[in-house]
């Protein structure tokens, strides 16, 4: 899951930007989407393997990627960013300063890419989803996850389960 984009409601029913979109554009080739949960760490395999026919949510477009898969033009533009507790908005402005503290993210991700990069001397943890990053950092047990923006967009601040959380930095 992963609110906004491909989640689902109260009812169980997937919706979403990705979700809405999907249908639009298999209406209009003429197909029904049959919408699958995979594991994400095996998305290329099931893939290359035939057991999906397209990855259409918030993958990542990587040189390496190019080479073994084919893409569409990209309908989103999204960065990651650094979460962390509005109460230590003061203690970390840079993304050095989380040097040797617990920075999570999904393992695989865009956002753990990020950490390699830009913050290679934190303690990197590896979690399931970036949900999960998310809520370690909620329960104290990381300093700072790093995620898409559209999701910390909907899932911190104000109005949200995760209204002590904010977004300190892009990556």
């Amino acid at each position: 899951e992963y609110e906004p984009m491909s989640y689902y409601d109260t009812d169980g029913t997937l919706i979403g930007f990705d979700t809405e979109f999907t249908k639009a554009v298999c209406e209009k080739l003429g197909v029904t989407p049959e919408f699958v949960v995979i594991d994400w760490d095996s998305k290329e395999l099931e893939l290359k393997n035939k057991n999906i026919d397209c990855i259409w949510n918030g993958l990542t477009v990587t040189e390496e990627r190019k080479a073994n898969m084919d893409f569409s033009v990209s309908y989103l533009k999204n960065q990651q960013v650094v979460v962390i507790r509005a109460a230590d908005k003061d203690k970390y402005t840079t993304t050095e300063d989380f040097d040797g503290l617990t920075v999570v993210a999904e393992g695989g991700s865009a956002g753990a890419t990020a950490i390699a990069a830009d913050m290679p001397n934190a303690a990197f943890t590896e979690m399931g989803a970036q949900a999960d990053a998310l809520l370690e950092v909620k329960s104290g047990t990381a300093e700072a996850a790093v995620i898409d923006l559209t999701m910390a967009k909907a899932m911190t601040g104000a109005g949200t389960d995760y209204a002590d959380l904010m977004i300190v930095a892009s990556i």
